[in-house]
Protein backbone atom coordinates (compact mmCIF):
# COMPACT_ATOMS: atom_id res chain seq x y z
CA UNK A 1 0.00 0.00 0.00
CA UNK A 2 1.27 3.62 -1.07
CA UNK A 3 1.54 5.75 2.16
CA UNK A 4 1.19 8.83 0.39
CA UNK A 5 -2.06 7.72 -1.29
CA UNK A 6 -3.81 6.38 1.35
CA UNK A 7 -3.18 9.96 3.20
CA UNK A 8 -4.07 12.03 0.42
CA UNK A 9 -7.38 9.91 0.09
CA UNK A 10 -8.17 9.95 3.56
CA UNK A 11 -7.60 13.97 4.05
CA UNK A 12 -9.89 13.56 0.83
CA UNK A 13 -12.70 11.70 2.20
CA UNK A 14 -12.50 13.58 5.87
CA UNK A 15 -12.91 17.25 3.34
CA UNK A 16 -15.95 16.06 1.51
CA UNK A 17 -17.97 14.63 4.48
CA UNK A 18 -19.52 17.37 6.80
CA UNK A 19 -20.03 17.04 10.72
CA UNK A 20 -18.31 16.09 13.73
CA UNK A 21 -19.27 12.51 14.18
CA UNK A 22 -20.59 10.12 11.40
CA UNK A 23 -22.19 6.86 10.66
CA UNK A 24 -20.83 4.37 8.85
CA UNK A 25 -22.06 0.82 7.58
CA UNK A 26 -19.78 -2.27 8.18
CA UNK A 27 -18.89 -4.35 5.38
CA UNK A 28 -17.45 -8.17 5.24
CA UNK A 29 -14.01 -8.16 5.73
CA UNK A 30 -11.64 -11.37 5.47
CA UNK A 31 -10.38 -10.98 8.49
CA UNK A 32 -14.40 -11.56 10.34
CA UNK A 33 -16.04 -8.38 9.98
CA UNK A 34 -19.34 -8.73 9.56
CA UNK A 35 -21.11 -6.52 7.24
CA UNK A 36 -24.38 -4.39 7.73
CA UNK A 37 -24.02 -3.03 11.53
CA UNK A 38 -24.38 0.72 12.05
CA UNK A 39 -22.26 2.67 14.05
CA UNK A 40 -21.81 6.28 15.03
CA UNK A 41 -17.77 7.13 15.02
CA UNK A 42 -15.79 10.33 15.19
CA UNK A 43 -14.77 11.43 11.46
CA UNK A 44 -11.31 10.41 11.17
CA UNK A 45 -12.59 7.17 12.67
CA UNK A 46 -14.88 6.70 10.10
CA UNK A 47 -13.15 7.97 7.17
CA UNK A 48 -10.14 5.34 7.43
CA UNK A 49 -12.44 2.55 8.17
CA UNK A 50 -14.31 4.21 4.47
CA UNK A 51 -10.78 4.40 2.83
CA UNK A 52 -9.64 1.20 4.06
CA UNK A 53 -12.80 -0.74 2.95
CA UNK A 54 -13.67 -1.61 6.24
CA UNK A 55 -16.76 0.49 5.73
CA UNK A 56 -18.95 2.88 3.60
CA UNK A 57 -20.73 6.11 4.80
CA UNK A 58 -24.50 4.96 5.80
CA UNK A 59 -27.25 6.91 3.96
CA UNK A 60 -29.87 9.33 5.64
CA UNK A 61 -32.58 6.74 6.19
CA UNK A 62 -30.42 4.10 7.57
CA UNK A 63 -28.47 6.94 10.15
CA UNK A 64 -32.23 8.26 10.83
CA UNK A 65 -33.56 4.62 11.29
CA UNK A 66 -30.29 3.65 14.06
CA UNK A 67 -31.27 6.87 16.26
CA UNK A 68 -35.04 5.76 16.34
CA UNK A 69 -33.71 2.40 17.63
CA UNK A 70 -31.13 3.80 19.98
CA UNK A 71 -33.46 6.26 20.88
CA UNK A 72 -36.42 3.30 21.52
CA UNK A 73 -33.72 1.16 23.29
CA UNK A 74 -32.63 4.32 25.38
CA UNK A 75 -36.49 4.37 26.68
CA UNK A 76 -36.78 1.13 27.29
CA UNK A 77 -33.82 1.07 29.29
CA UNK A 78 -35.09 4.17 31.32
CA UNK A 79 -38.42 2.44 32.10
CA UNK A 80 -36.57 -0.70 33.10
CA UNK A 81 -34.04 1.41 35.39
CA UNK A 82 -37.38 3.21 37.11
CA UNK A 83 -39.31 -0.11 37.28
CA UNK A 84 -36.18 -1.40 39.46
CA UNK A 85 -36.03 1.29 42.00
CA UNK A 86 -39.17 1.43 42.87
CA UNK A 87 -39.40 0.38 46.21
CA UNK A 88 -42.65 -1.33 47.63
CA UNK A 89 -43.38 0.21 51.91
CA UNK A 90 -46.17 -2.21 52.95
CA UNK A 91 -47.41 -0.77 56.50
CA UNK A 92 -50.00 -2.22 57.99
CA UNK A 93 -52.51 -0.29 60.11
CA UNK A 94 -52.15 -0.77 64.04
CA UNK A 95 -55.27 -2.47 65.78
CA UNK A 96 -58.01 -0.62 67.55
CA UNK A 97 -56.71 -1.18 70.67
CA UNK A 98 -59.45 -3.00 73.33
CA UNK A 99 -60.28 -1.22 76.27
CA UNK A 100 -62.46 -1.44 79.26
CA UNK A 101 -62.67 -3.66 82.40
CA UNK A 102 -64.56 -6.56 80.37
CA UNK A 103 -61.07 -7.96 78.75
CA UNK A 104 -60.34 -11.55 78.41
CA UNK A 105 -57.20 -12.24 80.14
CA UNK A 106 -55.68 -15.27 79.41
Amino acid sequence: MDLRRYYQELRRKEAEIEGKDIYVVSLATADGGQAGVITQVPKPIGCRLIVEGRARLATREEAESYEQEQERKRAEFASEEFARRIQVQVVAEPKPARGGRGEDRS
